[in-house]
C-alpha cells in the first residue's frame, strides 16, 4: 500500500504542477493569440488549479488517513485509492495489481 500512496502523491503533485503550467501558458500565450479575454483565461486557470488541489485534499484528508484500518472504512479507502490510481493507468509506474 505504501507504493500506491507514493504513486498517488506523485501523480497528484504532477497534476497540480501541470495545472499551474497550463494556466500560465493560457494566460500569457493562449489568451492573446486566441482573443480570449485575460479575465476569462485567469478564471479558467484558477479553476483548473483549484480542481487539481481539491483532488490532493480529497486524498490526503478523506482517503489516506483510513488506509489500512479495519472494517468497511478501510476497505472503502483502499478502493478509493485504487480508483484514483486507475486514472493514471497509462503511466509507466502504474501497477496492474492496483486495478480496482
Amino acid at each position: 500500500m505504501d507504493d500506491l500512496v507514493q504513486f498517488l502523491r506523485a501523480r497528484l503533485d504532477d497534476e497540480i504542477e501541470h495545472a499551474r503550467w497550463s494556466g500560465n501558458a493560457l494566460i500569457t500565450h493562449g489568451a492573446p493569440t486566441m482573443n480570449i479575454p485575460v479575465e476569462m483565461a485567469e478564471r479558467r486557470a484558477r479553476l483548473q488549479l483549484n480542481a487539481a488541489e481539491a483532488q490532493r485534499t480529497l486524498f490526503e484528508e478523506t482517503v489516506f488517513p483510513y488506509l489500512g484500518t479495519a472494517g468497511p472504512t478501510g476497505r472503502i479507502a483502499e478502493q478509493q485509492a485504487r480508483i484514483m490510481a486507475s486514472m493514471h493507468e497509462g503511466h509507466e509506474d502504474y501497477r496492474e495489481e492496483w486495478r480496482p
